[in-house]
């Protein structure tokens, strides 16, 4: 059996990464949505969202630059 093409094996992963960090931003707006005013738990879902959208926007991009070298 062939090996898989190692251009399409990145963007399998980089597509992957960023599932995973729509996946914490949908955590992240589902605990904030359920705090009721509990600020502790508000924080936290925030802080879920902006993980989330770092991972899917930053995290991609160091992939590709990885795989250049």
């Amino acid at each position: 059996m062939a090996e898989r093409d190692p251009a399409e094996v990145r963007l399998w992963q980089m597509t992957l990464v960023r599932l995973a960090g729509i996946l914490i931003v949908l955590l992240g707006m589902w605990v904030a949505g359920k705090s009721a005013g509990d600020m502790l738990r508000m924080v936290g879902g925030l802080a879920l969202m902006a993980a989330g959208a770092g991972i899917t926007l930053f995290l991609p991009q160091r992939l590709l630059k990885r795989g250049d070298k």
